[in-house]
């Protein structure tokens, strides 16, 4: 049996997702990899570049860069993955060109989608823990509703919404995974990176390289996330 045929038939298990992503990305490394060097590498050089030949500005304000670029860097990275994920599953050929245009239509839309979620979603962590952490599950799938389903504004939240109902608890701790795959990730290639002192000088270079270190890594629990969202979207269909 295929994958999308077992998606389509039952819900699958959240350890079992976070391996098939695994099997996923692995199986299909060349296509990941090929896509990530073409795109998001030479985006986080000319972001270094920049900060450190052709505006002081940044120079002054790393903080502002640092925060430009983490912003950029995953919702490329969101759109990439879900775009090759999902024709994965199709048993459809990705091609490049198709994806790089992809990411320029869709990415300012995109970035202003995740600007109003995160302030949404920041403000209710900072007055109450739980309301932000509830909006964070219910509406954390906005992003796959508007790259793959085109579903725009407010759209996209209310299919987030549709998409989690009866299934809070499976985004919850898969959502959970993800992000600790991700912190620890960060961390690990934090640590290593600055025992060269080259690196270490620089806050933007130090969050360049192990952004990029760390989304090699973080692939594999995002295809996951993106194979629930894909099997949340079968089991809804089912039951309507």
């Amino acid at each position: 049996m295929t994958i999308l045929y077992e998606l389509k038939i039952r819900k699958f298990g959240l350890i079992e997702l976070l391996a098939i992503g695994f099997y996923i990305y692995l199986k299909n490394i060349k296509i990941f990899i090929t896509t990530y060097l073409t795109i998001l590498v030479p985006f986080s050089i000319i972001i270094y570049i920049l900060q450190v030949y052709y505006v002081p500005f940044f120079g002054q304000s790393w903080l502002l860069l640092v925060i430009i670029y983490s912003t950029i860097f995953s919702q490329v990275l969101l759109i990439v993955c879900s775009i090759i994920t999902e024709n994965l599953i199709l048993s459809i050929k990705t091609n490049l060109n198709n994806v790089i245009q992809v990411v320029l239509s869709r990415l300012l839309t995109l970035i202003g989608l995740n600007l109003r979620f995160n302030s949404i979603c920041g403000s209710g962590l900072l007055l109450m823990i739980i309301p932000g952490i509830i909006y964070w599950v219910n509406n954390g799938y906005y992003g796959l509703a508007f790259v793959l389903r085109d579903q725009r504004s407010r759209a996209a939240f209310a299919y987030s919404q549709a998409i989690v109902k009866g299934n809070w608890w499976r985004v919850f701790l898969f959502g959970f995974i993800y992000f600790f795959v991700i912190v620890i990730a960060i961390e690990i290639f934090h640590i290593i990176l600055s025992f060269i002192p080259i690196i270490n000088s620089s806050e933007v270079l130090m969050t360049v390289l192990t952004s990029l270190l760390s989304g090699f890594i973080s692939v594999a629990p995002l295809v996951g996330y993106i194979l629930l969202f894909l099997n949340l979207e079968f089991q809804k269909s089912l039951e309507s």
